[in-house]
């Protein structure tokens, strides 16, 4: 059966290797295939783009060569005498015109300009202006891109919120209503959850622990919130930081933020969709990613207490071991 396969794989590279000889002139061919794209799709944009004569045929070489979960998004360049071997070479390889750029989960509009810049895609200041402008903070998906470096910002930012647009679908809409909560809504407290959350089981948690302080009236007292606001990065607060005058800080001011205030994830999104029922008001950082919880202040201060002492033996111990 193996060498049935072969020899039928190779009676088609044959031909069309020879039909290849026959083109008169070679002239380049851009083609480009979206993530998730199927090898039928493939086919059928390589023949649409006269670069083969049969989706069927190529359909047949992938599927003899195995190649069916190899072949890799992106813009590629085709030479219009490329035979099926060379073009499917050139697809499993991955070595396209676009610049392959993924945004981690929680960055924000900055964070993504910066990012940018870095792979030489566009300036940072022109990304982050365009997109501010836009209001696009929170609906920039985090996800792995296929980006062709002569995309303008505007391109690049409707890439993103495309994205974004896909995932969120009717039913999150009809889930966000269900918990009074608009779109916009959902992605901001998302953006904090996505920012206070490092472990995934605790973000479920966090989400209900802040719905809880919403349905009472509670600030969010959210530090992520402050250091938005201050556009700073540092690991502690201090009393002055959280004085801070900004709609943005909500330990001065009750309720959401005005906006997000980074581009979660779709787990978070999810997490905040369909948060954990918990008696919970409170949550304190254990230094290692994970959180303790409380249900009254009293117990929080304590737990406060707690987690410093737990930080500072560690970093101690740290030290010992680095000396």
């Amino acid at each position: 059966m193996v060498k049935q396969k072969i020899v039928i794989f190779s009676t088609i590279c044959v031909l069309f290797l020879n039909l290849a000889a026959c083109s008169q002139k070679s002239s380049k061919i851009e083609v480009f295939f979206e993530k998730g794209s199927s090898p039928r799709t493939i086919a059928l944009k390589l023949k649409n783009s006269g670069l083969i004569l049969s989706a069927n045929m190529f359909m047949a070489v992938i599927k003899l060569s195995g190649d069916e979960k190899h072949l890799k998004a992106g813009r590629y360049e085709f030479d219009s005498d490329d035979n099926m071997l060379t073009i499917l070479s050139k697809i499993k390889s991955g070595k396209n015109l676009n610049i392959k750029i993924t945004i981690p989960e929680g960055f924000d509009i900055k964070k993504i300009g910066l990012l940018l810049e870095e792979k030489g895609i566009c300036k940072s200041s022109v990304f982050e202006t365009a997109a501010k402008d836009k209001n696009m903070e929170g609906f920039l998906l985090p996800e792995t891109y296929f980006i062709d470096p002569k995309s303008s910002a505007d391109e690049i930012i409707k890439t993103m919120n495309d994205e974004f647009n896909k995932f969120w679908s009717k039913d999150f809409e009809k889930r966000a209503g269900e918990l009074n909560m608009t779109k916009r809504d959902i992605i901001i407290l998302s953006s904090i959850v996505e920012k206070e959350a490092v472990s995934s089981k605790e973000r479920p948690v966090i989400a209900g622990i802040f719905y809880n302080r919403l349905s009472k009236k509670m600030r969010l007292e959210s530090c992520s919130t402050v250091l938005y606001a201050m556009g700073i990065n540092k690991e502690r607060l201090s009393f002055e930081d959280l004085r801070f005058n900004s709609p943005y800080n909500t330990y001065k001011h009750a309720g959401l933020p005005p906006g997000p205030i980074c581009n979660p994830g779709k787990e978070t999104v999810k997490a905040v969709l369909f948060p954990k029922e918990t008696p919970y008001l409170y949550f304190v950082s254990k230094g290692d990613g994970t959180h303790m919880f409380a249900t009254t202040l009293n117990e929080h201060v304590s737990q406060k207490k707690d987690t410093k002492k737990m930080i500072k033996k560690a970093k101690n111990e740290k030290k010992k071991n680095l000396s």
